[in-house]
């Protein structure tokens, strides 16, 4: 398939997520997307774990900012007249996608400043804020309850975690929720037989015997407060799993042609495949598939007159020819062998290498059209 069906999937899906092995361009090809999306009309988000600094400066990015920064329809239409669309990105920022987890799954506004007001707060805070699977999940179900963006590409962490995100939510509720857990948590006596409370108080003089009946209350009420979250964490946490399932998402594979991506590559197609996600195809990134390499040097040497000097930079052209033209000779055919392999539907494209290019925005421009404009 070729590249006009990525534009069709810019224009059709309202999720895309971004899979690869670290050091592929994986970040870059999200922001590109992001950018041919909303040139194509679209309202767009690109949710981004770590971009490289050049990157961030390219997009304007403002680090861990609060809410996602707006590329100004100038830099985004610059060679022409201005469309309907928009483009946002967001470096994640785990803290504040927890902050406001609570805050839109606590019972009451009330409730919310009281868990996020605990001081033992900041210190489950910062736990969860090392886990950037657990950020990406929680902020792309946050902004698709929104439905501020017609279509949001999330950038995943890189490699086999990749994937991770989509279990984060569950296994922190079900670590939450657990009976150990809840040992801590004050239960109603109707709820709780002898045996239950028996340990409860074993726990409790335990944890009072080491850090002092004050704290140990302290841990109390924090759980029991935050424990109103539980149930809401279980519920977005299908939600999210049946979003990702849906036709309203693909599975993009970003790959390099050094052969461990490509590995990784097909290690995440089988994963997406066990799972039921939908596989929309691979971005060959770097590539020199559709590169015109330099095309028979040796038609200058009429021009040289016989010097030795322009021979000698002749002939080096040359090799410099043939040397790339293995290399795009290889690309193509490595492109072909994973069209070849594509299940029904799904789409292979090469995007060029780049280079020093992606140091201005409008790279970033060409990038996108060549991704989409075949």
């Amino acid at each position: 398939m070729s590249a006009g069906d990525l534009r069709r999937l810019l224009c059709t899906q309202r999720i895309i997520v971004l899979c690869g092995a670290g050091g592929v361009g994986k970040t870059t090809t999200a922001a590109a997307l992001g950018i041919a999306a909303a040139r194509a009309g679209r309202r767009t988000l690109v949710l981004t774990i770590d971009p490289a600094r050049r990157l961030a400066e390219t997009m304007g990015l403002q680090e861990s900012g609060p809410d996602p920064t707006p590329v100004s329809p100038e830099r985004l239409f610059a060679d022409g007249p201005r469309g309907p669309g928009c483009l946002d990105v967001w470096m994640l920022d785990p803290r504040a996608v927890f902050e406001r987890m609570v805050h839109r799954l606590a019972p009451t506004p009330e409730a919310a400043r009281a868990i996020v007001g605990h001081r033992l707060y900041r210190f489950l805070s910062e736990l969860v804020a090392g886990v950037q699977e657990y950020a990406a999940a929680e902020a792309l179900d946050g902004f698709l309850a929104e439905h501020r963006y017609e279509l949001i590409l999330l950038d995943t962490p890189p490699s086999r975690h990749a994937l991770d995100f989509l279990d984060a939510p569950g296994r922190l509720a079900r670590f939450l929720d657990t009976r150990i857990v809840a040992l801590f948590v004050p239960e109603p006596r109707a709820r709780g037989g002898r045996l239950w409370h028996g340990a409860q108080a074993v726990v409790d003089r335990v944890f009072s015997g080491i850090f002092g009946a004050s704290f140990t209350r302290e841990l109390r009420g924090f759980l029991g407060a935050f424990g109103g979250l539980f149930a809401g964490m279980r519920l977005h946490s299908e939600r999210l799993r049946q979003q990702l399932a849906s036709p309203d998402a693909a599975f993009l594979l970003v790959t390099s042609p050094e052969p461990s991506s490509l590995r990784e590559a097909a290690w995440l197609r089988e994963t997406l495949e066990a799972r039921g996600l939908s596989f929309a195809g691979y971005v060959l990134n770097r590539s020199w598939a559709h590169d015109d390499v330099l095309a028979a040097p040796e038609a200058l040497l009429e021009h040289t007159g016989g010097d030795r000097h322009a021979e000698r930079a002749v002939a080096a052209l040359s090799r410099l020819a043939a040397t790339e033209q293995a290399r795009s000779e290889a690309h193509r055919a490595l492109l072909h062998h994973l069209t070849e392999h594509l299940p029904a539907g799904a789409l292979a494209v090469a995007a060029p290498d780049t280079g020093a290019e992606l140091e201005e925005f409008s790279g970033l421009v060409r990038l996108g059209d060549a991704l989409t404009a075949g």
